[in-house]
């Protein structure tokens, strides 16, 4: 706790020092201006009668004009923290005294004490308590000149009154800057601090994000070869019953789907590692027919007609990805489809795109849940017609594996009933008119 303590002391102090070093040397310059106006005033107008006050005038301008080129410099920088504000306020106490002495014969010197005692509080900010303590003996020497010469009683009282008040009055205000500013850079010091950790945080979360990624790709990769092996496995036993050849079909069937899914969860993670698409012109037809064709025994099993439109279309895209992506579409379509029903797939050309739809006729997607479309793991209220399982993964690989190849992918409501599934792929200069 300690060496924190000392390191935003640390911190504290070499902030002090360069906000003094600006305010300071404007400061000083200031002054240094105002007092070379006065020392012209003086000269200019014998009337007057300080030519005596222009000596202590010219001292003070020289020394303001020093002081103004020197707190800027690096080796000022360097110096402690209280060494600036008392260069400034002592050489400002010190040019209020002067003037007192020098003018109270003639003028009286309250208003040029109040005047630079203030700005010896206010220009610099007084590192902690060290403003009380130069302010008292300035003070002190003050009100003993008030006291030297032959002066009246009122003529004491409002100079002791009137100074004492300012000096005052600035002394609190210094001690309040003072705090304000502290506790200004301790707020921001923390709010760095949270920034800093809240990084770090996110940097870990992402190195467990990673870390969940690989081994999510590891797990799906290893999971292919056995699937596919028991795939053909049963494409081996044909001598089943008809009953026992139904369970097979769909243990088949199963594995398809699993299969289908871990290729997909591997190429979500590729799409997510920033893996660079390798895109070539396309058939859309070709894409649908084998869409279709995958989906053939599911379809068969639920009497739902799949239809294809390629309509002659070509787009710029992965052969491999598009093919997932209408996969996942089709066997969405298809699990919440009715039996004996129809899907079809359809190519729209727009403008520079094509855009491949899977209509289905199923119960839809309610307005209050189509926000949730395409998300990971997201579950909606329908179900599908036959009890099929599912992952809620299917349209979050959809959506990965778009952003992957640039495409784009949607929801819209089928004005038929049902729902509409699209991508949005770029078109080529080649489609068949």
């Amino acid at each position: 706790m300690s060496n924190g303590w000392s390191d935003e002391a640390a911190e504290f102090g070499a902030h002090l020092r360069g906000l003094n070093a600006r305010r300071l040397r404007f400061a000083s310059w200031y002054l240094a201006t105002v007092l070379l106006l006065l020392l012209v005033v003086n000269l200019a107008l014998p009337a007057l009668r300080l030519f005596t006050h222009a000596e202590v005038n010219f001292a003070c301008l020289v020394y303001f004009a020093g002081l103004g080129l020197v707190v800027r410099s690096p080796p000022a920088m360097r110096w402690p923290t209280p060494t600036l504000p008392l260069l400034f306020g002592l050489g400002a106490a010190a040019t209020a005294i002067l003037f007192s002495v020098d003018l109270v014969a003639t003028v009286g010197a309250n208003p040029a004490y109040s005047t630079l005692v203030f700005v010896a509080c206010l220009a610099p900010i007084w590192p902690g308590r060290l403003v009380p303590l130069v302010l008292v003996p300035v003070h002190l020497v003050y009100l003993a000149t008030v006291f030297i010469g032959d002066h009246s009683t009122l003529f004491i009282l409002v100079m002791i009154i009137g100074g004492t008040a300012a000096a005052a009055l600035g002394g609190l205000t210094a001690v309040l800057a003072y705090q304000a500013e502290r506790q200004s850079f301790m707020a921001a010091a923390a709010l760095r601090r949270q920034k800093d950790a809240l990084a770090a945080a996110l940097a870990r979360v992402e190195s467990l994000l990673d870390e969940r990624r690989e081994m999510v790709a590891m797990v799906a990769h290893d999971l292919q070869s056995p699937l596919a092996g028991i795939r053909a496995l049963l494409q081996t036993m044909s001598d089943a019953s008809s009953a026992d050849g139904r369970k097979l079909e769909a243990i088949s069937r199963t594995c398809a789907q699993m299969h289908g899914s871990i290729a997909g969860l591997i190429a979500a993670h590729a799409a997510e590692a920033g893996a660079e698409p390798v895109l070539e012109t396309v058939e859309v037809d070709a894409l649908f027919h084998q869409a279709a064709t995958a989906a053939a025994a599911l379809a068969a099993e639920k009497r739902i007609t799949v239809e294809t439109a390629g309509n002659g279309c070509r787009v710029r895209a992965e052969p491999e990805v598009v093919g997932g992506m209408l996969d996942n579409l089709v066997s969405n379509a298809l699990k919440f489809s009715p039996p004996g029903s129809v899907v079809r797939l359809e190519a729209e050309r727009r403008a520079a795109e094509v855009r491949l739809l899977v209509r289905d006729p199923g119960p839809g997607v309610p307005t209050e849940e189509a926000p949730l479309l395409f998300r990971k793991f997201a579950r909606l209220s329908a179900q599908p017609t036959g009890g099929e399982p599912s992952s809620g993964l299917g349209l979050y690989i959809v959506r990965t594996q778009a952003e992957r190849i640039g495409a784009r992918v949607g929801f819209v409501p089928n004005p038929a009933g049902g729902s509409i599934f699209f991508i949005d792929l770029p078109s080529t200069v080649t489609d068949a008119d």
